[in-house]
């Protein structure tokens, strides 16, 4: 019973919607220049034997469906997945496109600063300043690794202290 009036609700409707576009089809003529009216008709001609095809052809499997709730379960959370990962390849798209965006200006500005800085200071005056900087900055490893050095050796010295007292006993 639930088979035969699903199969026949289905066919209803379906058959509804194409009486309805048949029924319009033949103003087209009257309301469309016959440029674009002869090629909206034979596509709606077209599309509405693909579709009578589809539904004959289709129609035992809708039933099938509509019949085993489990298939339709089954279904519908595949389809459920398949639209959630969609959305998500959506989002990552998004935000790698801002990511990579960012990254580009970055490059870009950092390239017209540098331009800027040796338009502004001439080729001698710019490699006098990353002279100068690296310099700088080379004193500051320098430094670093020094303070780095005598940490190490503290510790060492610390490490050797306590392996003694314990050697005497100490706690």
């Amino acid at each position: 019973y639930i088979a035969n009036r699903t199969r026949h609700q289905t066919t209803s409707h379906i058959s509804a919607i194409m009486d309805f576009i048949q029924d319009y089809a033949s103003l087209l003529p009257r309301l469309l220049p016959m440029s674009l009216a002869n090629p909206l008709l034979t596509l709606l001609s077209t599309g509405l034997g693909i579709t009578r095809t589809l539904q004959t052809h289709l129609n035992p499997l809708i039933t099938r469906l509509v019949t085993q709730p489990d298939v339709a379960s089954i279904l519908a959370l595949i389809v459920i997945l398949f639209l959630s990962l969609k959305i998500l390849d959506m989002m990552y798209r998004a935000v790698m496109f801002w990511i990579n965006m960012f990254i580009r200006i970055a490059i870009w500005g950092s390239v017209l600063v540098v331009g800027l800085w040796v338009y502004n200071r001439g080729p001698e005056g710019f490699v006098e300043d990353v002279s100068g900087l690296a310099e700088f900055w080379m004193g500051e490893f320098q430094k670093y690794t020094g303070e780095v050095k005598e940490y190490r050796e503290s510790e060492k010295s610390q490490i050797k202290m306590k392996a003694e007292q314990r050697k005497k006993g100490w706690r």
